[in-house]
């Protein structure tokens, strides 16, 4: 895939942003060169962010966000980008719009929490939340078949953007 550049919403005679999910700087300022590449700095939760200046001013963004911003159509206005991979892949093709429900869904079928052992039975329970509810899947003999009904119950949700 060819590396396509666009100018950083609210930056766009400072920066640029790639589909690769790099920023670059495209104007001189603060000792820095034109065409600086930026390194993110991950976050505990790993997420990647990049700080951006301009006149003066210092702001924090999350890589991903710029990305999606500048090469992901949005047409129904979803407020929530979503990774299709791992958090510090920011390219392009690795992200969506989501809406919040759509993203929580999402993460819950995709990061193997809700499932944990219960010492005094010796069973595996399975759970997940659903628009803030706490739902009870059910108790299992092994951790394998409890990722299994989880799996299943929230792939029975409707889909959600």
């Amino acid at each position: 895939m060819q590396e396509q550049w666009k100018p950083v919403r609210g930056f766009e005679g400072a920066y640029k942003v790639s589909n690769l999910g790099r920023v670059r700087r495209i104007k001189a300022a603060c000792g820095t060169k034109v065409g600086k590449v930026l390194k993110p700095q991950p976050q505990r939760d790993g997420y990647l962010l990049v700080n951006l200046h301009i006149a003066g001013v210092l702001t924090t963004k999350m890589l991903h966000r710029l990305v999606a911003e500048a090469f992901i159509p949005n047409p129904l206005r979803l407020p929530e980008v979503n990774h299709l991979g791992s958090l510090s892949d920011c390219r392009a093709s690795m992200l969506e719009w989501r809406s919040k429900a759509g993203h929580r869904r999402h993460h819950m079928l995709h990061n193997g929490k809700g499932v944990f052992f219960k010492k005094q039975s010796g069973k595996w329970i399975a759970q997940c939340s659903v628009e803030g509810k706490k739902l009870h899947i059910g108790v299992f003999d092994t951790k394998q078949e409890a990722i299994n009904a989880r799996k299943e119950a929230l792939e029975a949700i409707p889909y959600i953007l």
